[in-house]
C-alpha cells in the first residue's frame, strides 16, 4: 500500500523562497492595478481597443528587448503556433474585462474574473486533461454560490458588465488550458512576449480602424503607461520569476491577493462599493480558488495535520 505522508501548513508555506513570494505579490499588486489605471485612462478619453493596444505594444516590446538583450531561447514551430493561438485568446480575454469596467464597478469585475480556477478544473475534467473529484466538485459549488449572491444582488454595475467580466473568465480558462498543453523549451519571458505581441498586433489593427485615441492630458498618459509597465510587463515578469522560486501552488495562494487590491483601489481612489451580497459573493470565489489550491497540494500525499 502506498504509504500516506502528512503534510503540515509549516511544510506548505514555511519553505519557500521569500524573494519568489514577494515577486509573486507584487506581480499581484500589478495585476490588480489594471482596473484602476484602466478606469483613469477612459476617463481621459482612451477608448477600449487604443488602451489595449498602448498596452500590449509597451509591455511586449518590453519583454522582447529584455529576451533578447538576455540571449533567451524564443519558442519556434508548432510551439510559436500555440503561443500564437494563446495571444489571441488571450486579447479576447482582455477585451472582455476591460470592456466589462465600462459597465461595472471594478471590484465586481475581478471578484467575479477569479471564478476561473474553478473552470479551468471543470474544463481540465470535461477534455480529459486533468483529474475531477470531491476537491474539484467542492470548489465549483462553492464558485457557483459566489456567483449567485453577486448575480442576486450587491452589484455595482449591470448585467452586460457581469457577464462580460464572466466571458472573460472563461476565454483566461481556455488561456490556461492551452498553455499548458504545450511543451517548449523556450524562455517563458520569451514565450510571454510572443503572447503579448500577438495581441498587441490585433487591438493596434483595431485601434487604427476605428481611429486611435490619444489620452488627453499628462495624467492620462501616465495611467496607460502604469497600466502597460507595472500592470503588465512588470506583473508578468515577476510572476514568472516567483513561478521559479516557489512553485505553482504556492504561487496561486499569493495571487489571490490580487482582486483583493482592485477592490481596495478601486473603494480608495473610484469611490466604489461593494455591497454586503457582493462582498459575501467575492470572498466564496475567492474560498474555491483557495480551497482548490490547499485540496490539491494534500490529495496526493494524504491529509493535513494537527497544528
Amino acid at each position: 500500500m502506498a504509504e500516506t505522508r502528512c503534510v503540515s501548513a509549516r511544510q506548505l508555506f514555511g519553505s519557500g523562497d521569500w524573494l519568489g513570494v514577494w515577486l509573486v505579490l507584487l506581480s499581484a499588486c500589478g495585476f490588480g492595478s489594471m482596473a484602476l489605471f484602466a478606469k483613469l485612462a477612459y476617463g481621459d478619453g482612451v477608448d477600449t481597443a487604443s488602451l489595449l493596444a498602448y498596452r500590449f505594444v509597451i509591455a511586449a516590446l518590453v519583454l522582447a528587448g529584455w529576451g533578447i538583450w538576455r540571449g533567451w531561447r524564443w519558442p519556434s514551430g508548432r510551439a510559436a503556433m500555440a503561443y500564437g493561438l494563446m495571444g489571441a485568446v488571450y486579447a479576447a480575454m482582455a477585451w472582455a474585462y476591460f470592456s466589462a469596467l465600462h459597465y461595472a464597478a471594478s471590484a465586481t469585475v475581478a471578484l467575479v474574473l477569479y471564478s476561473y480556477p474553478a473552470l479551468v478544473a471543470l474544463g481540465g475534467a470535461l477534455l480529459g486533461l486533468d483529474r475531477f473529484g470531491r476537491a474539484e466538485a467542492f470548489a465549483i459549488v462553492l464558485a457557483s454560490a459566489g456567483l449567485a449572491l453577486m448575480l442576486g444582488g450587491g452589484l455595482s454595475g449591470s448585467p452586460w458588465g457581469l457577464a462580460l467580466a464572466f466571458g472573460a473568465a472563461l476565454c483566461y480558462s481556455g488561456y490556461i488550458l492551452l498553455g499548458g498543453g504545450i511543451r517548449s523549451d523556450a524562455h517563458p519571458v520569451c514565450a510571454s512576449a510572443l503572447v503579448l505581441s500577438v495581441a498587441a498586433a490585433i487591438f493596434s489593427s483595431l485601434a487604427i480602424g476605428q481611429g486611435l485615441r490619444l489620452p488627453h492630458t499628462l495624467a492620462g498618459w501616465g495611467a496607460v503607461t502604469a497600466l502597460a509597465l507595472l500592470g503588465t510587463a512588470v506583473a508578468i515578469a515577476a510572476f514568472i520569476s516567483g513561478l521559479i522560486r516557489i512553485g505553482p501552488t504556492l504561487a496561486s495562494v499569493v495571487s489571490t491577493l490580487e482582486p483583493v487590491v482592485t477592490v481596495l483601489l478601486g473603494v480608495l481612489f473610484l469611490g466604489e462599493s461593494l455591497g454586503l451580497r457582493g462582498l459575501l459573493g467575492g470572498i466564496l470565489i475567492l474560498a474555491a480558488s483557495l480551497a482548490l489550491v490547499w485540496l490539491r497540494t494534500l490529495a496526493p500525499t494524504g491529509k493535513a495535520c494537527d497544528g
